[in-house]
């Protein structure tokens, strides 16, 4: 009779052992190497997914072509990819020069406002030097590229291509623990461990991430509004194949440039509830749900944007002033950061209200839905990192 033999299954469980008895940091090293180890493979399966799908919608009247013929074509699919890559890095670089001019021009309107009222020149003043700190950051800030994402974390986290090299390179911290992660203006994560050559953030759509932000109402919604509809102008005076009639794209650019300036001359902003939001998504392969959940949203205390306010009527509790009644959250309210939780500068943008929950019998704050300022976090290829925070824990 043949003896079984346990000696696999002691190296097994030993082997098992000693991987469960890894420190952190070697863990999150080893987990580093691996990752850049495989960006290449999976910067290769995506080029060969677009190429999979750019030849299944060829035309039918090219498959009996010669082999000379396919070959042609692929080197063009190549070439039009690596066109579109570059394309993509100089347009990321463009919208984001284009967004701090748009910042600047605010900040200099701000810094040369003069008004005799007491509370609103304390507004702008606020604002300004707001404004002035997230110039400050964003002109340190470093583009990097996605270069890998888990599909067991797909919508909790993903990998960049910088790292501590970078840092020494530039002789200045730029990428380090809970530094900033943006697209344009908005949060996208927060950079949860940093390696030699490439970074991991962690994503707002991720469950187990709460920056803390604030309902937004008026001139700084329209300047999130005014964003999008240059860029919309912009790329229709480019499709002139869009309209069957100049009339037609006259009347479309006449409504327009009627909204931007409507847009524009509104003013005033009201900052109202504050609260918690948090993403939706379990570190659980892809998940398809991107709506993120905010919790705890009252105005219960006075702070230098204005009194505490009644929960349902938006009254002030100390009648001043600016005593009218104002709700203190509306679908499509801009959510943006405090600074309060030390990791977020404030004044950076988070997500749009979509939708608020019915208040329960005694509750003291509202629950609401939002959705990312920062658009679809499955398709980002390009973002920027913001040095850390001095206040981060």
């Amino acid at each position: 009779m043949r003896r079984i033999s346990y000696r696999p299954y002691l190296f097994l469980i030993l082997f098992f052992f000693c991987v469960m008895s890894l420190s952190h940091e070697s863990s999150e090293h080893i987990r580093s190497c691996v990752v850049c180890s495989f960006a290449p493979c999976w910067r290769g399966f995506n080029f060969l997914k677009e190429k999979t799908l750019f030849l299944l919608t060829l035309p039918l009247s090219r498959v009996g072509h010669s082999p000379g013929d396919t070959f042609e074509i692929e080197r063009l699919s190549q070439e039009n990819q690596l066109l579109r890559s570059q394309i993509e890095n100089v347009r990321e670089w463009l919208l984001y020069e284009d967004r701090i001019q748009e910042q600047v021009a605010r900040y200099k309107l701000l810094s040369q406002t003069h008004l005799k009222d007491i509370f609103w020149k304390e507004f702008f003043k606020r604002r300004s030097q707001e404004l002035c700190h997230s110039l400050n950051l964003q002109i340190c800030a470093l583009p990097a590229k996605v270069i890998f994402r888990e599909p067991a974390s797909w919508s909790s986290t993903l990998w960049i291509n910088l790292g501590e090299k970078d840092n020494q390179k530039l002789e200045k911290k730029i990428v380090g623990k809970n530094s900033p992660v943006l697209l344009g203006t908005s949060i996208v994560g927060v950079v949860e461990y940093v390696g030699d050559h490439q970074s991991r953030v962690r994503l707002i759509t991720d469950s187990r991430l709460t920056p803390s932000v604030r309902a937004c109402r008026g001139n700084e919604q329209n300047w999130y509004l005014l964003e999008h509809l240059e860029a919309l102008i912009f790329s229709l005076e480019l499709r002139e194949d869009l309209f069957s009639s100049t009339e037609e794209r006259a009347a479309l650019n006449q409504h327009l440039d009627h909204l931007k300036k409507s847009l524009l001359q509104q003013s005033g902003d009201f900052y109202l509830a504050k609260g918690e939001i948090h993403g939706t998504s379990y570190p659980l392969w892809r998940s398809r749900n991107q709506v993120l959940k905010g919790i705890g949203f009252n105005y219960d205390f006075s702070d230098d944007e204005g009194p505490a306010r009644d929960l349902r009527s938006g009254e002030p509790y100390a009648m001043s002033r600016r005593g009218e009644l104002i709700p203190l959250l509306r679908p499509g309210d801009l959510l943006v950061t405090t600074g309060l939780d030390g990791v977020f500068p404030p004044g950076f943008r988070v997500g749009i209200v979509s939708a608020i929950q019915m208040l329960k019998e005694g509750a003291s704050s509202y629950e609401i839905e939002a959705v990312s300022t920062a658009g679809d976090l499955n398709l980002l290829t390009h973002v920027f990192v913001l040095p850390p925070s001095d206040r981060a824990f």
